[in-house]
């Protein structure tokens, strides 16, 4: 199977739909193709493949062959091997990282097995070691595969900026309205980011894994030489943090919590005592970057509110918490906290129409509603028993989208919400009510698992349209990329007339890949979950972590 579609976003009448390192555009009147922008890095995965691919038909690697490499008649234990890539740092890596680059060994080898059986079990053993180091020698020579992350847009359209996540980039592009992108600019995050959007003032907002958020202008006043605006995946350098760690023992709330606040201190340490003060400055970043604040745990969405003229961040992570922080500049300050989820926060959202009520879902059953000016719940509902009505057996859900949209009628605009799963064939969509209740639930079921959707608004007696990229599998005849119009039966949304993307053979001459590397790229969000023997550490009672200074 191909990498399919992954990201959308639409601006104006034009949809940009990502898959793997390349941004597609099209039309969204008749779904035509119109332009394609494409990560460097694609070439350079695409020629590694295939050069380690063709190493393994003929058996004759380019570098020294494993066998002699690794001590040959099977007298002698195998030799070390000199690492082709420096390793890169655990505490960057998200969730599912290290499945996707496992992955990659199934990819260039072919899942080749070895043809016969030994006849001696020394001799089996000494094969499957020489295979298993024949394959770890073949990963390391393949870069990583560049996947786009976030797609967003300023407000006029005007440009559009993405993220990739494997060299933790974030482009900038400037957008004619017609689907052509010039790239402006091209920054590299001192870790991957995990979400961003654009504040009206064009300062770009991210979130990163590592618990930090940062702003930096959406267009830089000082452009970099183009030798620094389009590296290919630069080696992973490590800098001395330049901001005191905001957290302490006395505020963490778990023991998970504690050994992450250790290990970002041992970091600082080592960091310190390696790198002279000369060298940290030469390795900071040569943009302009600002910390604003910071969590202990992962972060994992990160959306922008306003309320009585006054702008706010909120960030949802790992550890169920929603915080909400003030805007630049005073974002050290801390207006509340939203606590109420048992299961991590993977997914949020601002109701267009009540821009003071947020809708969140992540690892829990239900979607809560809350009033996040003055943290306060207002309703749950369940998005596991809808679930259910197509999955009877499902036990547990993740979201991994979750949008609000308004849909205009006569007697005024009508707020939905609408969510998707990781491995749920469907999009579930309730009515935001006057009361803050998700009421007149429906399902619209879809041929394959939804990795992400975008919205076109209702416009010129047009009803509004929600546009859909699907995982087909193997699932040939199925069209990755989708328009549906949508119409209300019952204040229940149902599905009008539908419009597939015409992407004509823009992957006609990509190699399949194994399903295994297209999960371990584009399917994390369950992996955020809390394994059984964390879930048993929390220790009873939340706290509040403080402001920081």
């Amino acid at each position: 199977m191909k990498i399919p579609y992954n990201v959308l976003h639409v601006s104006g009448n034009v949809l940009f739909a990502a898959r793997g390192g390349k941004i597609h555009s099209f039309s969204l009147d008749d779904g035509i193709y119109l332009s394609t922008w494409k990560h460097l890095d694609v070439d350079k995965v695409d020629a590694a493949v295939k050069t380690t691919a063709d190493e393994v038909a003929s058996k004759t690697p380019a570098t020294s062959a494993p066998e002699a490499a690794e001590g040959g008649d099977g007298d002698e234990p195998p030799a070390k091997r000199q690492r082709v890539e420096e390793p890169k740092d655990d505490a960057d890596k998200p969730a599912g990282e290290e499945s996707a680059q496992a992955s990659n060994a199934a990819e260039v080898t072919g899942e080749k097995n070895n043809k016969g059986k030994a006849n001696q079990k020394g001799k089996k053993n000494k094969n499957k070691q020489n295979n298993q180091s024949r394959k770890d020698a073949q990963i390391s020579k393949v870069p990583d595969r560049p996947v786009i992350t976030h797609l967003t847009s300023t407000g006029d359209g005007a440009h559009l900026l993405a993220i990739t996540g494997h060299d933790k980039a974030i482009w900038v592009f400037e957008h004619d309205g017609k689907g052509q992108l010039a790239q402006l600019s091209r920054r590299t995050m001192p870790k991957r980011p995990s979400s961003v959007a654009i504040a009206p003032d064009s300062q770009i907002i991210c979130a990163d894994k590592f618990g930090d958020v940062y702003a930096l202008p959406l267009i830089e006043t000082t452009p970099l030489p183009p030798s620094t605006i389009q590296p290919s995946t630069p080696a992973p350098v490590a800098s001395k943090p330049a901001v005191k760690l905001q957290a302490n023992t006395k505020t963490v709330h778990s023991q998970r919590n504690l050994r992450a606040l250790n290990n970002q201190q041992r970091q600082m340490e080592l960091a310190t005592r390696s790198k002279p003060d000369a060298d940290a400055k030469a390795e900071s970043p040569d943009f302009e970057l600002t910390q604003l604040l910071g969590h202990v745990s992962m972060l994992t969405s990160l959306v922008l509110g306003e309320s009585d003229g006054r702008r706010y961040i909120l960030t949802a992570d790992r550890d169920e918490h929603i915080r909400v922080s003030r805007y630049i500049p005073q974002a050290h300050v801390i207006e509340g906290f939203c606590f109420g989820h048992k299961e991590f926060v993977s997914a949020m959202t601002i109701s267009l129409s009540k821009r003071e009520v947020l809708i969140s879902g992540g690892g829990d059953e239900d979607l809560f509603v809350w009033d996040w000016k003055s943290s306060k719940l207002l309703s749950k509902k369940s998005l596991l028993s809808l679930a259910q009505e197509i999955v009877p057996e499902l036990a547990k859900v993740a979201v991994c989208g979750l949008e609000t949209f308004v849909y205009p009628t006569e007697t005024g605009n009508l707020t939905y919400v609408v969510a998707i799963c990781e491995d749920i064939q469907a999009i579930f969509s309730w009515q935001l009510t006057e009361d803050n209740a998700l009421n007149h639930p429906s399902i619209i079921q879809l041929p394959g698992k939804p990795l992400d959707t975008a919205f076109k608004p209702a416009k010129d007696g047009e009803p509004p349209k929600i546009i859909t990229a699907v995982d087909a599998g193997e699932q040939t005849h199925v069209k990755s990329l989708a328009i549906y119009s949508l119409i209300m039966t019952d204040e229940k949304l149902a599905v009008g007339t539908t419009t597939f993307v015409t992407d004509g053979d823009l992957e006609a001459g990509k190699s399949d890949l194994p399903e295994t590397v297209v999960r371990g790229l584009l399917y994390n969000t369950e992996n955020l979950r809390k394994q059984p023997t964390d879930q048993g550490e929390e220790q009873g009672g939340e706290q509040q972590e403080p402001q920081e200074a």
